[in-house]
């Protein structure tokens, strides 16, 4: 089973960001959180707090998820996918049914000591361009990078 994070739209380049995450690739959860709080950058609080939300969607749906309510969701979700002549309603149906039947074969049912980072991105997001002036009127352009901090988390 693989629960995911995402932080978008952090003013700090890819680049930068990039050099934190490689240090935590393939980790085990826990072990990468107290890796990063010794870590002095700033990527790596931001880092950290993404980690920490993955880590927190994982303990939510461990509470929410429970054996009787997943077998129920399961089988309504077979009757509406039967029904459900609509081919995009139905692929989107389909993969919340692979997502219940994965956690229900999932061994650990994700166990927060078991969790271990799978993947772990630091991807491009947009630039905002600004302009400095520089001499005989010409202007010299400041580009002020972001990125979109994504990290998957799993159980196996």
């Amino acid at each position: 089973m693989q629960v995911h994070a995402v932080t978008r739209n952090v003013r700090m380049s890819a680049q930068k960001m990039r050099e934190v995450v490689r240090q935590i690739q393939g980790l085990p959860a826990l072990q990468a959180q107290a890796i990063l709080k010794v870590v002095p950058r700033k990527g790596a609080r931001l880092v950290s707090r993404t980690l920490a939300s993955a880590i927190a969607s994982a303990e939510h749906l461990r509470d929410e998820w429970k054996e009787p309510k997943i077998k129920q969701e399961i089988a309504n979700l077979e009757a509406m996918i039967e029904n459900t002549r609509n081919r995009k309603r139905r692929n989107k149906l389909v993969r919340e049914l692979r997502r219940y039947q994965e956690f229900m074969n999932s061994r650990n049912r994700l166990a927060t000591d078991s969790l271990r980072i799978k993947e772990a991105f630091a991807l491009t997001a947009t630039t905002l361009r600004r302009f400095t002036p520089k001499a005989r009127g010409s202007a010299g352009p400041i580009l002020k990078r972001s990125c979109h901090i994504k990290i998957v988390l799993s159980d196996e």
